[in-house]
């Protein structure tokens, strides 16, 4: 396995061409004539899978710039951004810090055994000090108070956060002809969609699928991620699909497992079930119902997160080693 440290010397281009998309039986889409690709990010490095490197890629290259040597960030006791930036920070030479939502438990989850044993200092917030810390004021205030680290936003966003996110979209396109396709991303800060609209071109279909319940939040949810597209003159298409997101952000039924569990009989790929275990149980559901022709081509980004499959008693299949 290439080490960490080669893997953060890398461009995110490389990175990108290392994982083809992968053409994928399953029954339920092949018999109404959809093809299915999937992209296996997961693949990358179980330590930084699927999209997580690819948002902190532009906040290291501010980090470098600026001098920081340390980086902070925020996320729960399975996050996979913070899993992804405690073995970043180790590989890179850089301290790092995770301001955790909830109170500190008796047994650190093993997610956050991982960062521990990657150096990250872990500081525990209650759910108010923790929404407080989110609000861009007191960012600011955190970054005042420490100068030499780079504060970095809950799950990787920001601009900064979508710079590398750019290079997934021209790894699929030099590899397919996407004229008869969608390209389909989950969506937790839309950090990822912004960056493959950044450099998507005329003729381009995407849709990003919300693991959020947007409700009434959609337009605004759809303009900031318009506002993080660092690229003027994009024009593909694109819109967010966000009707069935099981009850919201790492909320699950069993139904969803059900499908996971048949998907990955069928197919041999782990989802996660927070993101991409959605992803494809929406556009399952959309291919149903007659939302796309007969040969057309889905293009499902894995944006990995198996980590995290150990937060779910469901989920026992998972042995991820550090």
């Amino acid at each position: 396995m290439i080490s960490l440290k080669q893997l953060c010397s890398e461009s995110p281009i490389v990175w990108a061409r290392k994982n083809p998309a992968q053409l994928v039986s399953y029954p339920p889409l092949n018999r109404l004539g959809i093809t299915l690709r999937v992209k296996r990010e997961d693949c990358l490095d179980h330590r930084l899978s699927g999209n997580k490197l690819y948002k902190l890629y532009g906040h290291l290259q501010k980090a470098r710039e600026t001098g920081a040597t340390r980086l902070i960030s925020f996320g729960g006791y399975y996050s996979n951004h913070l899993h992804a930036l405690a073995y970043l920070g180790q590989a890179a030479g850089m301290k790092t810090r995770g301001l955790i939502r909830g109170h500190e438990p008796d047994q650190l989850s093993p997610t956050l055994q991982d960062c521990l044993s990657q150096g990250m200092e872990l500081e525990f917030l209650s759910r108010k000090d923790y929404r407080e810390f989110q609000k861009e004021s007191s960012i600011a205030v955190l970054q005042e108070q420490h100068p030499d680290s780079l504060i970095i936003p809950e799950g990787g966003g920001t601009l900064a956060g979508t710079v590398g996110c750019g290079a997934i979209m021209q790894a699929i396109r030099e590899e397919l002809d996407l004229s008869n396709s969608t390209v389909c991303v989950p969506c937790g800060t839309g950090t990822t969609l912004a960056g493959l609209l950044s450099h998507s071109e005329e003729g381009e279909n995407l849709l990003g699928f919300s693991a959020l319940k947007l409700g009434n939040q959609l337009e605004s949810y759809k303009s900031g991620i318009e506002n993080s597209i660092f690229s003027s003159d994009y024009c593909a298409t694109w819109d967010i699909i966000d009707e069935l997101h099981f009850g919201g952000f790492a909320k699950t039924t069993p139904k969803l497992f059900e499908f996971m569990g048949e998907f990955e009989a069928e197919t041999g790929i782990l989802l996660d079930p927070i993101y991409t275990a959605k992803l494809l149980f929406s556009a399952n559901h959309l291919a149903k119902a007659g939302y796309w022709a007969p040969g057309h081509e889905l293009v499902v980004i894995h944006t990995g997160g198996l980590q995290g499959r150990r937060g779910y008693r469901e989920l026992t299949d998972m042995d991820i080693q550090a």
